[in-house]
Parts: C-alpha cells; sequence; structure tokens
C-alpha cells in the first residue's frame, strides 16, 4: 500500500536534514516570546500583514548611498527602443524584434507544449486584458465619484495608523495583496524619475524628444496634481508615496518561457488597470488624491523595498517578497492621505540570494551577475554599443542609477532575449529558489531558518532541486491545463480573526 501521509516531527525532520540540534536552535532562535495570547494579539500594528518570522528593520538589506543618488532620466532604460538602437543599431534591433512574430506561430503549428494554439490563445486574451486595463490608468484617476464637499460634507479625517488600514482593506477588495507606505521626503524624491521610460528609435537622430512626446515629472507649489500634454505636475505639499502589489500564478511561471508564462505575467497589469482607478476613486470621496500613471514615476522595486513589501534579490531586475517569492507584481503611487510609515524587512531573501545563484545560472544570455557580493559600480554591458551615446553627459552604462548596491543586471542582454525570443522569457523568475508553493509545513520551516541564519542556504538551494521545483520542460510545459489553480492562479488568503 502506497503511504501518502506520515507524522514527523518538527525535530526530526531537521534532523533527517542533516541539521540536528543546530537546526533546532537556529529554528528556536527565531521564534518571538509572547506569554500570552492578550500580548500576541496586542502586538499586531498596521505594518503589512507578513508571517511572523519577517522582522521590520529601520534600513533595507540592500545598501542605499543618498548622497549618489539623484533623479534617473528613465528614458535610457534599455525599455527605450532608442537605447536599443544604439547598442545594435535601430534598423537591426527592428529587424531581430520583427522575427517574433513568425516564429511564435512556427511553435504554435508544430504544437510546442506551451506555445500551442490554446496557449497562445490564452496570452493573446491576457494581453488584450493589459491593453483595456492600460487605458483606465490616469494621472489624477477617473474622477468618476463624487468629492465630500459635492455631498456637502467636510472631508473625512483619520489618524496616520486608521488611514494605513483604510487603505490597505480598500485596495485588496480592489484586488491588491501587500500594501506599505513611506512619507515622500527628501530621499524618496530622489527616485522620482525626471521622465518616464520608453521612447521610439525614432528620435535617436533627433535627442532628446520633445516633452509632448515623453512628459517630464516635475514638483510644483500647487495643492493638487495635474498633467498637461508636456508634463506631470506632483505637489511639494507633504505627500506619502506607496508600493502595492498584485501576485501572479507561480505555477504557469514555471512554464517560462513560454505563451502560458506570458499570460501569466500581464495578469499584474490587467490587475493594475482595475485596482489603481478603483482606489483613485476612493480616495478621492474622501477629500484627497492619488497619483499614479507614467511608469516608472517611481521605481517599483525601490519603492517597495523602502515600505518594506519586498527585498532586494540576486536578480537586480526584480524584488522577492515574503508570501509569493519572485513571482509577483510591484506598483506604486503618491498620495496627500497621511499615512503611518512602514519600515523596511528583513525575510533573509537578500541574504539567501549572496549563495543562490539559481536565476544567474537559468538566465540563458549569462545577463545576471555570479558575483559572491553585490557592488556598488553597475558594469558596463557585455555588448559594445554601435552608435554613441545618446547623452554623452549620462553616466555609463547609461540603463543603470548609482547609489545602491546590488547585483547588477546586464540590461541590454536581458532585453536582447526577451524582445527577441517568442513569448519573452521571465526564466529566472520562474525558475527562482523562492518560486515554491507555500502550503507544505516544510516551506514556513525554511523560511522561518532563513531569517535568522544563512547557515543552511545551500542545502535549501539544493532541496528545491530535488522536490521538483524550477522550470518545467516538454509535456510538462502543460501542467497548467491539468490543474485546477486558485482563481487568478494564486493563493491569497491572509489570517484574520477566526480564521478565513
Amino acid at each position: 500500500m502506497s503511504k501518502f501521509h506520515s507524522t514527523v516531527s518538527r525535530r526530526d525532520f531537521m534532523k533527517g536534514l542533516g541539521f540536528g540540534t543546530a537546526g533546532v536552535g537556529a529554528m528556536a532562535a527565531s521564534v518571538p516570546v509572547f506569554h500570552d495570547l492578550d500580548e500576541m494579539m496586542s502586538s499586531t500594528e498596521t505594518a503589512p500583514k507578513h508571517p511572523w518570522w519577517v522582522k521590520s528593520v529601520d534600513e533595507p538589506t540592500v545598501e542605499i548611498d543618498w548622497d549618489v543618488i539623484g533623479r534617473y532620466d528613465a528614458r535610457y532604460t534599455a525599455h527605450s527602443e532608442a537605447v536599443m538602437g544604439r547598442y545594435f543599431g535601430l534598423q537591426e534591433w527592428r529587424d531581430a524584434t520583427a522575427k517574433k512574430a513568425p516564429q511564435e506561430l512556427e511553435l504554435i503549428k508544430s504544437n510546442t507544449p506551451g506555445k500551442d494554439l490554446r496557449s497562445a490563445a490564452l496570452s493573446d486574451a491576457s494581453m488584450q486584458g493589459l491593453i483595456r486595463g492600460g487605458t483606465n490608468l490616469k494621472w489624477h484617476g477617473p474622477e468618476t465619484v463624487q468629492k465630500p464637499e459635492e455631498r456637502g460634507v467636510p472631508k473625512y479625517t483619520g489618524t496616520p495608523e486608521e488611514n494605513l488600514q483604510m487603505i490597505r482593506a480598500a485596495m485588496r477588495y480592489f484586488g491588491a495583496h501587500s500594501i506599505g507606505a513611506a512619507p515622500l521626503d527628501a530621499h524618496h524624491k530622489k527616485l522620482v524619475s525626471l521622465h518616464p521610460q520608453s521612447v521610439s528609435g525614432n528620435y535617436m537622430t533627433n535627442w532628446p524628444p520633445p516633452d509632448t512626446v515623453n512628459k517630464r515629472i516635475v514638483f510644483e507649489d500647487v495643492d493638487q496634481g495635474y498633467s498637461t500634454t508636456e508634463k506631470y505636475a506632483i505637489p511639494t505639499k507633504e505627500m506619502w508615496a506607496c508600493s502595492y502589489t498584485t501576485p501572479m500564478s507561480k505555477e504557469m511561471f514555471r512554464a517560462a518561457p513560454s505563451a502560458i508564462s506570458y499570460a501569466a505575467n500581464a495578469l499584474r497589469y490587467r490587475n493594475r488597470g482595475n485596482i489603481m482607478p478603483d482606489t483613485q476613486n476612493f480616495v478621492r470621496g474622501l477629500g484627497y488624491q492619488i497619483l499614479e500613471e507614467p511608469y516608472p514615476c517611481i521605481p517599483a522595486i525601490a519603492s517597495a523595498v523602502l515600505t518594506g513589501t519586498a527585498e532586494n534579490g540576486r536578480n537586480s531586475g526584480y524584488c522577492l517578497n515574503p508570501e509569493f517569492g519572485s513571482v509577483n507584481g510591484y506598483y506604486d503611487f503618491m498620495t496627500d492621505l497621511p499615512l503611518e510609515e512602514t519600515k523596511p524587512i528583513d525575510a533573509g531573501l537578500f541574504r539567501f540570494c549572496h549563495t543562490c545563484r539559481k536565476c544567474a545560472e537559468i538566465c540563458p544570455q549569462g545577463a545576471l551577475s555570479m558575483d559572491n557580493e553585490p557592488t556598488w559600480d553597475p558594469p558596463k554591458s557585455k555588448i559594445s554599443p554601435k552608435l554613441t551615446a545618446l547623452d554623452p553627459s549620462m553616466d555609463d552604462p547609461e540603463f543603470h542609477q548609482r547609489g545602491k548596491k546590488v547585483f547588477w543586471k546586464d540590461e541590454i542582454l536581458c532585453q536582447q532575449f526577451v524582445g527577441t525570443n517568442p513569448f519573452g522569457c521571465i526564466q529566472c523568475q520562474g525558475g527562482c529558489t523562492f518560486n515554491v508553493n507555500s502550503g507544505a509545513m516544510v516551506h514556513e520551516l525554511l523560511h522561518t531558518t532563513l531569517s535568522v541564519t544563512p547557515l543552511f542556504n545551500g542545502i535549501f538551494w539544493q532541496l528545491g532541486n530535488t522536490f521538483g521545483y524550477g522550470l518545467r520542460e516538454g509535456e510538462d510545459m502543460n501542467n497548467f491545463w491539468k490543474t485546477e489553480l486558485p482563481a487568478w492562479g494564486y493563493d491569497s488568503s491572509l489570517g484574520v480573526h477566526g480564521t478565513y
């Protein structure tokens, strides 16, 4: 008879892994001390509702030099066709990206797992949802609900703590998961971009493009933020920067690169198209404002790390959330609704990335760092640019913002693969050691240990491989079609009194 279930104590489980008493001791050291249930319940705050083993800290686990960081011009990121055209030649880059569509068609015709007709249809439908959601986004929101003065009542007032609880409850109802906040102070203002990303290569010979093509982002002494054909204006008064997350399907990401993972990646954009307008209307109805539209106004990773919704990872192109690991979407907005500040977190995630190189080993381009330690200085791309710099005064490489000690990604190499490969890539996220399910007891044990010691990081990395986590291959790419996943493809539950 097959044995489907057995009871194993935590101590025996740790011994079975070869940890012995040292592992148990490390686990015990991480357990918070509560003397009774009243003390435990009263300890809950309005900080993001992470698992108990996630610590709030005064400074993020990544080092930041605020004297170096300055407002970055996101027109120079690798998401701009003009930047990729500089490195490869504009026509050569356009020719390379134009080959994606016929390559995708051949994969569909050959009934390739994860890239067959049904998977392509799912991807196309998801992308249409993305486009539809994007049309809902406006700098100051849809403005389709009444303000308090239009109702003849005073604006809502609450403490910053109450307001954070309120905005979190509303945004989770609208579809967000984790929400963090920080004052838009002198440091945080340095993260606000000068211009959003994405510039056509047509402006390479007439640089920079006019502000009517790519609006500038400015601070002005006004009460209400506004936008014109040439700029987005942010009030200089007291404001708060917020980060929120939109999880995605871990299982679908394991099928990367495929039409299935491509569809999964579109979910965050589709959901944002509902979450943000609804939240803007909600806050407008209270008598306040939310500003959100150009990307990046504030880089999503920076906002997430500073407000405690995530930690940095080895891949500097995404961050790690304690609940959803590498498969999470991050967005930010600014508001004049006073909010309690949420601190950065330490769950041992960035520390784990120092010894884990799984994403770097997976990367088909070798675009991720294999170094033992993060560095302050971003290296140049392995691709030598064919053309001169768009702006010779920009730092080289132009596609990175300095002032943080991270594992730098070669954005040009990454975008070369993403831009020319059918159905993109995201293999790094799908194959990440933290892209595991959350239901089993072992995952809680491992996360608890990671939060206090790096001693077992190498073993945990190996366990992920041993127990079958990682990217799907062959027919397993079609697992999505055989698996009954939760709505949206992920488990969004958070504990409440009386359970949920």
